[in-house]
């Protein structure tokens, strides 16, 4: 009896091994398959998946296999697999190595269910192929030659599924970069970078004040608001940062535009994502709003230090915002453009309104800022 336990126990630690060893191919030659052409898997990041693979294999054999009814054995599976998942956050896994080792860092991922059903599906397999086995060949013992030839057959159609996997490696490579950039910016971008068109951006935004405060007046308030009246005015709405721009920190003004004012400052920060986009870039860059209403008050507060400020300010009116042509917010990852490509970027889009007769706009070279009146 204690013969047959020993036994067991050396079987049980053979398949643990083997399973291991399996578990590390499946993820290594999968994870090579998106590997871009001349990059080398870091020894320290293969030598983390074999602990990882001998982790998944411990589990199985002395934890998992003891359980005995199915739907616990599921479930017990799916747990585990959310554990693994929150163990490879904590220890960073999925920011070692770059985006070049996206498709082992998939395949480590789905590790636990994969050894879940090669461990369920391999047993099975193994027992209605080796009773096929007997029945078609008549057989009444497994120890015939017939039977262990035909039993190596599934061993030698693995081994070149994993040779071939091997030779695969690289085949990927392209989907991969896809795939990285769509966890990392929501989308595929096969956009690729061009020049902007040369204008003298500076002269073409030539429109005077007099010119942007008509505009204003017809377009916004019937006169200056003072600062206690701005919240519960019916014709202002509030602007806050957003997904398409960022509202600076206000000293002189305060965050309301009329509607018509707020969806073009929109629409300009759509088509400035949009146009970073079709340049091949991460969508999500933002252009800074860095002035909007100012009230008497803070008109008079800033003609002390702004020389430039007048009494007949646009911003009076809830018409009119500057945006910096200087301070830009860029995503955290992803491809990211320069601040003189997103500055062309943004004068183009202001030069497209301007053209469309949507707005009027003031190159402010002291002020490092377009100064934008709706129309």
């Amino acid at each position: 009896m204690e013969k047959e336990k020993e036994i067991s126990r050396k079987i049980r630690l053979i398949r643990f091994i083997v399973l291991s060893i399996v578990l590390y191919l499946i993820s290594d030659f999968t994870g090579r398959w998106f590997i871009p052409e001349g990059l080398d898997v870091p020894g320290m990041f293969l030598a983390l998946i074999w602990v990882l693979c001998f982790l998944n294999g411990a589990f199985m054999f002395y934890a998992w296999r003891k359980l005995e009814r199915k739907w616990l054995k599921w479930t017990v599976a799916i747990i585990w697999e959310i554990i693994f998942i929150a163990l490879l956050y904590i220890c960073k896994f999925y920011e070692k190595g770059g985006s070049g080792l996206i498709g082992h860092k998939i395949s480590v991922t789905l590790m636990p269910l994969i050894g879940f059903l090669v461990e369920g599906g391999v047993t099975a397999f193994i027992r209605w192929y080796g009773k096929l086995i007997k029945r078609v060949f008549h057989l009444d013992s497994i120890r015939s030659g017939v039977f262990a030839a035909f039993m190596l057959i599934p061993v030698i159609l693995a081994v070149l599924l994993f040779i071939g996997g091997y030779r695969l490696a690289g085949t990927l490579s392209d989907k991969g970069k896809d795939l990285e950039q769509f966890i990392v910016e929501g989308e595929v971008n096969h956009n690729t970078d061009r020049r902007e068109p040369v204008r003298q951006y500076d002269r073409l935004f030539n429109d005077l004040n007099d010119t942007q405060l008509e505009a204003a007046r017809a377009n916004g308030l019937s006169s200056p608001i003072k600062s206690d009246e701005v919240e519960n005015n019916r014709k202002l709405v509030r602007i806050e940062s957003n997904r398409y721009y960022e509202v600076d920190k206000l000293t002189h003004s305060m965050p309301y535009l009329v509607p018509k004012a707020a969806a073009l400052l929109e629409d300009m920060g759509r088509a400035f994502q949009d146009s970073l986009f079709n340049r091949g870039y991460n969508r999500n860059h933002r252009f800074t709003v860095t002035s909007v209403l100012r009230t008497e008050e803070s008109v008079k507060q800033l003609q002390k230090t702004n020389t430039n400020s007048t009494v007949n300010s646009c911003h009076c009116y809830g018409t009119t915002i500057d945006i910096s042509y200087f301070t830009f917010q860029t995503p955290d990852a992803g491809k990211t453009a320069s601040v003189d490509k997103m500055r062309q970027i943004l004068y183009q889009v202001a030069y497209d309104m301007k053209r469309q007769g949507r707005c009027y706009v003031k190159y402010e070279k002291q002020q490092t800022c377009l100064h934008i009146t709706v129309r």
